[in-house]
């Protein structure tokens, strides 16, 4: 049985977490009541993932000599503050502010749970403990977006803002009570240190196709729910139902990325980054009508989140030396794809509409999909079945 704490800090991903795609569900319903167009609202998505971006290896490395739990107690604290503002806000302005604000505190949060995960586990179980971390995040993006939706076509968008707040103050609670003494880094970890591991090309291209892979996932994703509803046609529940088949594929996709990188790291990549291209190719042809949606969402989110594990592994392996340095800004390539996707998404439907957002995300998988072969000239076929990290690291370029 996992030890109580690993829970707490479960409970916290996965209220941070929810602040991330929450939004995604409720995009219509805010723009509407603050009289905004659906393209200035996805950027509340956008600006998000910037806060998420920076503060991940920024903050991280500010704060890394202080206690982590004091660490962790003041980013859900500032977190559930942002989600009050939210919730109460006026205007879009005060909204934003709020969403970059949650943003930074989700990237100093799930930063500094991986570390104490990491401090805090047997030897033994240290991966697989960071990993239950981890599905914090998952869980959250099966959950958090439908509930969320859920509650905002019932109650409106800021009761869904208030409750996420107030997860965020019950995981602290937790937390509070279950967390044994941490302390702080006793290693260098300064930003000066974490830099260093971005001069290898290897890493270079890797974190590229994290970029821009997500980047393309999220140019679509990001309006998902008015393609659902301006040409698949659906209604709020059926939207919800879409929504919440997305969320649990990307639970599945990380397990399936993840077994799929320890049997053939190489061959998960390709498949994982070309089907997930071929979906998005789809997206026009096959978006205007319900069945075939669903099939589209279904397969392209399975691929997309497969794709995840496998890529973050493979990172490590072509850093080489410094792939615990490289992981490290994975979570920042991933929240920069978001911030592209989601911002040049929102230019694509103000000048060509919902068609143009589906070629963007499209050209983008295609371009991928090149990345990603280029990736693979330095990862091994092969990698441990416990961490997930490889037998023998490839060799750097420089």
């Amino acid at each position: 049985m996992k030890k109580i704490w690993i829970w707490a800090l479960f409970a916290g991903a996965f209220a941070v977490a929810c602040t991330e795609f929450a939004v995604v569900g409720l995009l219509p319903q805010i723009a509407r009541d603050l009289d905004v167009s659906e393209a200035v609202a996805g950027q509340l998505v956008t600006l998000n993932a910037v806060a998420f971006a920076i503060s991940a290896p920024v903050l991280a490395a500010v704060f890394h000599r202080v206690d982590r739990r004091k660490v962790l107690f003041g980013c859900l604290t500032v977190f559930a503050l942002g989600h009050l503002t939210a919730g109460l806000a006026p205007n879009y302005p005060v909204l934003l502010g709020s969403r970059i604000l949650s943003g930074a505190m989700m990237g100093l949060y799930l930063g500094t749970a991986l570390g104490a995960a990491a401090r805090l586990a047997d030897e033994d179980r240290r991966a697989s403990t960071m990993a239950t971390i981890q599905a914090g995040v998952s869980t959250a993006t099966a959950l958090g977006v439908p509930f969320s939706t859920l509650l905002g076509q019932h109650m409106g968008w800021r009761v869904p803002m208030l409750a996420i707040g107030g997860m965020a103050l019950l995981a602290m609670g937790f937390i509070a009570a279950a967390l044994p003494p941490v302390g702080a880094d006793e290693q260098d970890a300064g930003l000066g240190t974490r830099m260093r591991a971005l001069r290898t090309r290897p890493v270079i291209v890797g974190l590229a196709a994290i970029t821009v892979f997500w980047g393309a996932s999220f140019t679509v994703y990001t309006y998902l729910v008015p393609l659902l509803e301006q040409r698949a046609g659906m209604n709020g529940t059926l939207v919800i139902v879409v929504l919440f088949i997305a969320g649990v594929c990307a639970v599945a996709g990380n397990m399936i990325g993840g077994k799929g990188a320890d049997a053939n790291s190489r061959l998960t990549l390709l498949i994982t980054s070309g089907v997930t291209a071929a979906a998005l190719i789809a997206v026009l042809p096959l978006s205007n009508a319900v069945v075939p949606a669903i099939v589209l969402v279904t397969v392209w989110q399975l691929a997309a989140w497969s794709f995840v594990p496998a890529v973050q592994a493979a990172l490590f392996q072509a850093g080489g030396e410094g792939g615990e340095l490289a992981v490290s800004f994975a979570v920042s390539a991933f929240n920069i794809g978001i911030v592209a996707g989601a911002g040049f998404g929102g230019i694509a439907l103000d000048q060509t509409g919902l068609p143009g957002v589906a070629v963007l995300g499209a050209a983008a998988g295609i371009v991928a999909v090149g990345l990603v072969v280029a990736l693979t000239r330095y990862v091994g076929p092969r990698r441990t079945a416990d961490t997930g990290h490889p037998h023998e690291p490839a060799a750097a370029d420089h």
